[in-house]
């Protein structure tokens, strides 16, 4: 039996499972909320637009590369990096066009990052928009 294994292609090892996929988009959703209402605490408005900066982590050079092609398609500046401090870990950071601070706009927007993130087996971590 294990020639039969040795034999066998070995299967890629996914980063980013279904759960933690499934976890990370609802956090994300409600993660656009909360910082809608900061934004209101600082005189953001619905009509305002503003870029917003994020980051992607993933465990191979490959799916980096493939996340940064989409994104750059998207017109997001995009600043791919391996992790100093882990060789295994890939970054993909960058900054978005403008966007509007509406409530649906943004919340629909961290739910496309979680999804085009979890589509090139990456996570989408963090972002944060800067107002100044």
């Amino acid at each position: 039996m294990e020639i039969f294994r040795i034999l066998k292609p070995k299967q890629k090892k996914q980063f980013v499972s279904e759960i933690d996929f499934s976890t990370n988009r609802g956090r994300q959703s409600h993660l656009a909320i909360e910082t809608l209402v900061r934004l209101r605490e600082v005189n953001v408005e619905e009509e305002d637009e503003l870029k917003i900066d994020y980051i992607f982590f993933t465990d191979t050079f490959e799916k980096a590369q493939s996340l940064t092609k989409a994104l750059q398609n998207l017109g997001y500046i995009v600043d791919g990096k391996m992790s100093a401090s882990d060789k295994k870990v890939h970054t993909i950071k960058g900054q978005t066009t403008h966007i509007r601070m509406m409530h649906e706009v943004l919340r629909k927007w961290a739910i496309e990052m979680c999804e085009l993130g979890y589509e090139y087996d990456c996570n989408f971590e963090e972002w944060e928009i800067t107002t100044t």
